[in-house]
């Protein structure tokens, strides 16, 4: 069976690790909601809570798979 390979520019391979990482460090330290929330958590920013950090997550693997498919169709 012959290898086959796929050519993906490191800038692409690059932005895919630091979506990646991001995302990782959302969910690493992502906490949940408390109610009635406070004065800091109203104006934090929603990756600080878990429901952001997975809508963060899931972006992140859409637009990593979304960017090996298309390096398969070129």
């Amino acid at each position: 069976m012959e290898t086959q390979y796929v050519l993906i520019s490191r800038e692409q391979v690059q932005r895919m690790i630091t979506l990646l990482e991001r995302s990782e460090g959302y969910c690493r330290n992502a906490r949940p909601v408390r109610y009635p929330m406070s004065q800091e958590d109203l104006y934090a920013d929603a990756t600080e809570f878990y429901s952001g950090a997975s809508g963060y997550a899931g972006a992140t693997m859409r637009d990593v798979l979304q960017t090996l498919e298309s390096s398969l169709l070129d």
